[in-house]
């Protein structure tokens, strides 16, 4: 009798593409992936990627966590905490472009070669090599013991606004000019499956290639999660949650597009519209919600627009084309809420519920909707 063939043994790849200080996202993502015990075989970062890929191999996430949380610019970089785009440019005119002392430090602070070395996870990450720009995909094991603060700093060396980094006579600089998600690096390792979590930065990305990749997850922020050269402590604790409440969303513990919800507090339409609602009415990004709870905050958000009152939002006005004229004018939000008018006084007779309209103002209808079956209005 013919034996079946032994399916491969399960190991799973996190690949981390670059992005900067972006990289706060990716340590939430970790945290979300270690409290749901996803046990991680193969690491390969890029760039900021390559910094929290050995921060994942060395498995403290706790420390990663407490590390972004009090980053500032001039912590990574040999330039001033407060630069700017024109600030780095200056840099690269004098000195080629800013250095990287401080990220060097804060690797032979937070990172130890060794336990690196010793873990049984694969580590990976990508640099080029210039001017042939030449990629590098290199394993832990390639690496001269020694060498590895070295080649993480050079696949993070954002050239040009970070100047090269040398080692042994060569120069080399950031992974992403080469590939920013190195997918294809964690299967040619063996991975069966693949979390990939990618930071919509500067570098070469092709999604295309994602399409034939078996078991992959793609973890990607609907969210604009800053600019990628300024380290800010504010800015990455709430990027660190919406990675987190992305990771879950993703693994389907909880629910969501922009927003994040306790599972099954609404069913999939309603789902939509309180997405929908919620970022109209711009409500805190970094809350997990319950039904009950968004409703208040949609409701106290609803009531403070109100209060603010304008002539120009009476129930007489109720005409669609003169919709597009106020919310130019004014703001979705009293547009959601003269709609919402409509659809409560006229029910399925609202133009507003029309195929013209709401091709015009699928969210705002999607909102006012929610307002009504919430009894908000």
């Amino acid at each position: 009798m013919k034996k079946s063939p032994v399916p491969p043994k399960k190991k799973t790849a996190l690949v981390l593409s670059g992005g900067g200080s972006r990289g706060a996202y990716q340590c939430g993502v970790w945290q979300a992936l270690t409290e749901l015990g996803v046990k991680i075989d193969i690491v390969i970062g890029v760039s900021v990627g390559a910094i929290n890929g050995a921060m994942v191999v060395q498995g403290d996430a706790i420390k990663t966590s407490n590390l972004w949380r009090e980053m500032e610019t001039d912590m990574v970089f040999d330039i001033d905490a407060k630069a700017q785009l024109q600030d780095y440019v200056k840099e690269f005119f004098i000195n080629r472009g800013a250095g990287t002392t401080g990220l060097q430090g804060l690797l032979r602070e937070y990172v130890d070669e060794d336990d690196i070395r010793r873990s049984p996870i694969d580590f990976g990450l990508v640099t080029v090599e210039i001017p042939s720009m030449h990629a590098h995909y290199l394993w832990k094991e390639e690496i001269p013991q020694g060498r590895l603060y070295d080649y993480i700093t050079a696949s993070a060396s954002a050239f040009p606004a970070v100047r090269p980094i040398e080692i042994d006579d060569r120069y080399y600089i950031d992974g992403g000019y080469a590939d920013n998600l190195p997918v294809t690096m964690a299967l040619e390792k063996g991975a069966t499956e693949v979390i990939a979590v990618y930071l919509d930065a500067v570098g070469r990305f092709r999604p295309e290639e994602l399409k034939e990749v078996p078991n992959l997850t793609f973890i990607e922020s609907k969210w604009d999660l800053g600019d990628f050269l300024t380290f800010d402590k504010e800015n990455a604790r709430r990027i660190l949650r919406i990675g987190y409440l992305d990771a879950m969303k993703t693994f389907g513990v909880f629910d969501g597009g922009y927003y994040a919800f306790i599972k099954g507090a609404f069913p999939a339409r309603l789902l939509h519209q309180a997405d929908c609602a919620a970022r109209i009415f711009e409500l805190d990004a970094l809350i997990l919600y319950s039904r009950q709870t968004f409703t208040d905050a949609l409701k106290e958000a609803v009531a403070s627009v109100r209060k603010e009152g304008s002539e120009a939002f009476s129930r007489d006005i109720l005409d669609i084309r003169k919709l597009k004229e106020i919310i130019t004018s004014a703001s979705r939000k009293h547009a959601v809420l003269l709609i919402a008018e409509s659809l409560k006084t006229k029910d399925t007779v609202s133009s507003f519920l029309s195929k013209y309209a709401r091709r015009m103002f699928r969210e705002e209808v999607d909102a006012a909707q929610i307002l009504i079956k919430l009894q908000i209005l």
